[in-house]
């Protein structure tokens, strides 16, 4: 059976760059199938008519399906913040165990030839339940401005809270994707969160492993000054969602972290859990190789 792709966008108001995020994920081109649903807010900027456009022209073969197959569903109606809208959008699409899901924001890109690359990966390794990329930022016009070195994310220190840009870097949103069966067995979002719920849900989801990181740009993440993200509300959100003894446990995995990398004792580090995997093709034997590496870059 060809893999099936469950993704979800919310918006508001996203007429300004709603065709780019739609088109990256309708261009997407390989063996397998996309389910694509937009979960509006209520907009009144043209979001709705653009919406409107790109479900027509898959309906009436104006735009090229360069994959299995593609089904475009469009819900719009008041919702109690960003991951409210995707806990909607996901249970529209009722989540399917063996799909791989993911979600993009109403600016940012999945990258060509995403979808087909995870396929190539989990088929590679099948005891992958979640994946993700380089970290990659687009400027507000839509130029691809930097791609991160690439480095793991060990589930010891994504399950701590480290992974918030002050201790260790982020784990980006864009280009992630997991099965079904994870986002079942952690509950989805947390709707209490008005930005931090990916932060949250990562936590939750490195309970039962690492993401495999893919040294390849799956997505891209798009800066610019409207996005609900901006500022110091993201950092202050994700303190607060920590009780006193999350916030402990951070301290003491911060502790040991930095006395094992201060300097690199890489063999401290593998040893007490501060690895997790990358994949990454070797051209010259045309495979997928599996290693394991630390959450900064190696040189």
């Amino acid at each position: 059976m060809p893999r099936c792709f469950q993704i979800v966008t919310p918006c508001l108001d996203s007429a300004a760059f709603i065709d780019d995020t739609v088109a990256s994920v309708l261009s997407q081109s390989g063996d397998f199938e996309i389910v694509y649903h937009v979960q509006d807010g209520g907009s009144r900027d043209g979001t709705l008519e653009r919406l409107e456009h790109w479900q027509a022209c898959l309906e009436n073969g104006n735009f090229p399906i360069l994959c299995r197959g593609i089904r475009m569903t469009v819900d719009s109606r008041m919702d109690n913040g960003m991951y409210d809208a995707l806990n909607r959008g996901f249970a529209q699409l009722g989540v399917d165990g063996d799909s791989l899901m993911g979600w993009i924001n109403a600016s940012d890109r999945l990258a060509p030839g995403a979808l087909q690359t995870a396929c190539d990966v989990t088929a590679a390794f099948p005891d992958i339940e979640w994946l993700t990329g380089r970290i990659t930022r687009l400027n507000a016009r839509g130029s691809l401005v930097h791609i991160e070195d690439c480095f793991a994310f060990p589930a010891k220190t994504l399950a701590a809270g480290l992974h918030d840009n002050r201790h260790l870097p982020f784990l980006q949103q864009e280009g992630s994707l997991w099965t079904g069966r994870l986002w079942h067995a952690c509950g989805g979002l947390d709707t209490r969160l008005r930005i931090a719920g990916d932060f949250d849900l990562w936590r939750r989801f490195a309970g039962r492993g690492a993401p495999t990181v893919v040294n390849s740009v799956l997505g891209q993440f798009r800066h610019h000054d409207r996005q609900l993200g901006a500022g110091d509300g993201y950092i202050r959100e994700l303190d607060a969602s920590f009780t006193d003894a999350m916030a402990a446990h951070r301290a003491a995995v911060w502790a040991e972290y930095r006395l094992l990398s201060s300097p690199k004792d890489l063999g401290g580090l593998a040893a007490h859990g501060f690895t997790g995997p990358v994949v990454q093709f070797v051209e010259s034997l045309g495979v997928w190789k599996r290693v394991h590496r630390f959450p900064f870059a190696q040189r």
